[in-house]
């Protein structure tokens, strides 16, 4: 009979309340009974709060419970960098190309070489999308020069700027030794200032072996490339710029055993920003859709577009705070939007100072208070079982299982439990089937319900057979809105009678 009170014990525990715990009750003040008929014995009782049940599903870390034990779920997105100072101050690659041709003053081959230099200014225009530059810190970038002439043998190559500096303040001045075609230097760390945004005038130094030559024009060709030119901090003017950026994340309500949909009423989207460009800026939400499982997408927000201001601040605060009420998916909700962030939205035009660490972030937080009606909500849950090496004695003719449940919860439960056969993949026995195992408490008064599960001698072996037991429940609530609470309870006793025909031994 030890093994007949560990599959009592099992068998119940895991029905009781989801539980893959197993709870221990003295029997051993019964050591024997005679009978011919049957025995009712104290099985046990539990309770478990609303809170307890989100600490079974392993979700309470993302539930707020107030002092009052009212219950939120809390869904936190951060967008950092939606816009990136990076992102605008960058220079376009530079393809430059000059041509610089002259009347030969000497068509001929003279006899002896002599040295020379050529004076050159140029103007370069940088390129930029959204930038006007007149002084900055160059995070990056490198220029490189292909020189070719026919004038002479070039030997060095003097480039010389005021618009560039040094670490130390000084102008541009870079001596050339030329043993190839090509040369180059890197603005990594430099400083770049102008009188005129966005050029750079530069000049060159060239140094010949002149031979003389019977061509009758001289020509020195200049092909400049420059590439990665990022600015690391720039003082300049900001043009509009806009940058869409898509938001697409899912998140659950509850674990993915349980389905079905959940009207939400007084759900709140709180929406916080930190602009440090200095310059104000503007949020248009173009597209906010919510969506789910056997769920219609619908919009969170009418009408569309919901435009919000910006203003520089170093640290998040709130822009928007909006009540929501809508049908999400009890497993799995997905959020979509597309958003426009625009920096400088009304164009103006005075100087301002960006560095390539300012950014646009945007934190949304959601919550979700456990108030709804439900409606065809289930929870499927599967627990293992051991009850192979159980052996029944001949003389048990049935055995009945008697739950009373208490509960304060507001939710009725109905429920299917079947025995289940992994091995050869298929249900056993059905221990319950569309019964209402608990009725729903709407004023905060306990409600009792009775349950009885009898399994017969017929049943028996079917049980013993099963390695697993599957629980179906079904919740609603009578179309009402409800509110769930942290001190919400469940409890449960249970009892069981066995009926004998003959005798049974309790060894413990």
């Amino acid at each position: 009979m030890r093994h007949y009170k560990l599959w009592i014990m099992a068998a119940l525990s895991v029905i009781l309340l989801a539980s893959c715990k197993k709870d221990h009750y003295d029997t051993g003040n019964v050591h024997g009974v005679y009978a011919d008929g049957g025995i009712q014995l104290p099985i046990g009782s539990k309770s478990v709060t609303m809170m307890g049940m989100m600490q079974r599903f392993q979700i309470d870390s993302l539930i707020e419970c107030d002092p009052d034990g009212s219950l939120s779920y809390n869904f936190l997105y951060e967008h950092f960098d939606a816009v990136k100072g990076e992102d605008l101050l960058r220079f376009n690659d530079l393809n430059y190309e000059e041509h610089f041709a002259f009347e030969n003053p000497f068509p001929m081959v003279l006899p002896q070489a002599f040295d020379t230099m050529l004076h050159f200014d140029h103007k370069i225009l940088f390129e930029a999308d959204h930038i006007s530059v007149l002084e900055a810190m160059m995070r990056s970038g490198r220029f490189d020069f292909v020189i070719q002439t026919n004038i002479g043998l070039l030997q060095r190559v003097v480039v010389r700027s005021t618009d560039i500096k040094d670490g130390d303040g000084n102008d541009l001045e870079l001596d050339f030794q030329i043993d190839m075609d090509s040369i180059g230097f890197d603005l990594g760390g430099m400083k770049y200032e102008t009188d005129s945004a966005n050029t750079l005038n530069l000049s060159y130094d060239l140094y010949f072996r002149f031979q003389g030559s019977t061509d009758e024009e001289f020509f020195f060709d200049l092909d400049i490339k420059g590439r990665d030119l990022a600015i690391q901090e720039m003082r300049g003017f900001v043009e509009t710029y806009s940058s869409e950026s898509r938001i697409d994340t899912a998140f659950n309500l509850f674990p993915d055993n349980i389905m079905g949909s959940l009207e939400i009423n007084g759900a709140r989207l709180q929406l916080s920003e930190r602009n440090t460009f200095g310059l104000a800026a503007r949020l248009v939400l173009d597209t906010t859709l919510v969506s789910g499982e056997g769920i219609a997408p619908y919009s969170l927000f009418e009408p569309m577009p919901v435009v919000v201001d910006l203003p520089s601040q170093l640290a998040f605060t709130e822009v928007y705070n909006q009540s929501l009420n809508g049908q999400l998916n009890a497993s799995s909700s997905r959020a979509y939007s597309v958003s426009n962030f625009i920096v400088n939205p009304a164009g103006f035009s005075d100087m301002v100072s960006v560095a390539d660490t300012c950014s646009i972030d945007v934190r949304v937080d959601v919550n979700i208070p456990f108030a709804f009606a439900v409606d065809d909500v289930r929870y499927l849950d599967t627990v293992p079982l051991e009850l192979s090496e159980i052996n029944m004695p001949d003389m048990i003719e049935s055995i009945t299982l008697d739950l009373t449940f208490n509960s304060t919860l507001p939710l009725n439960l109905g429920g299917r439990f079947y025995m289940y056969d992994s091995v050869n993949d298929k249900i056993t026995d059905t221990l319950v089937a569309n019964d209402e195992i608990i009725r729903a408490s709407f004023d905060g008064q306990p409600t009792t319900t009775e349950v009885s599960i009898e399994i017969t001698e017929s049943r028996i072996e079917n049980v013993l057979h099963s390695d697993h037991i599957i629980m179906l429940y079904e919740l609603d609530t009578d179309a009402r809105d409800v509110k769930l609470n942290a001190n919400q309870e469940l409890g449960v006793s249970i009892k069981t009678k066995v009926e004998y025909d003959g005798v049974v031994e309790l060894d413990n």
